[in-house]
């Protein structure tokens, strides 16, 4: 096995409960709204970086259900990025801010499409469709 790098990787958690998802709004930039996650260690499990990562960012407890999708692209940084979104499942917990993060929100589709009470940035972040998506894949994974 070769030590040379490949990506970077990522991963991001849609953590919802019922009809709701959790929103942070980074404190660095870009300085947009988003669900918790972040790059993983080297050789460290995707789903046990999500689990580390969510309960680093909110201190909060998670089920992962499944896998939501996959983004490539670059940052603004001109270095690739692969993300892994998962959907997690609220389970328990306050939530309790890490320093990387100034403000969270609850929302529901209908508030994400009116920006009320959070607006996603329409040039760069996460869109509405991505948590559409999500929400269909709850519906799905959830029956």
């Amino acid at each position: 096995m070769s030590d040379t790098l490949t990506h970077r990787v990522a991963v991001i958690g849609f953590v919802y409960d019922g009809d709701r998802f959790l929103l942070l709004k980074r404190n660095n930039p870009p300085l947009v709204w988003g669900p918790p996650g972040g790059r993983l260690a080297m050789h460290e499990d995707p789903v046990a970086g999500l689990h580390r990562e969510i309960m680093e960012e909110t201190g909060l407890h998670t089920d992962i259900v499944g896998l939501a999708g996959t983004w490539f692209g670059d940052l603004g940084d001109g270095e690739p990025l692969l993300s892994i979104d998962y959907l997690a499942a609220y389970r328990g917990g306050e939530v309790k801010l890490s320093a990387e993060h100034a403000a969270y929100a609850w929302v529901t589709i209908e508030q994400l499409a009116a920006g009320d009470p959070v607006a996603l940035d329409s040039d760069i972040g996460f869109k509405l469709a991505d948590f559409e998506h999500a929400r269909d894949l709850a519906g799905f994974y959830c029956k």
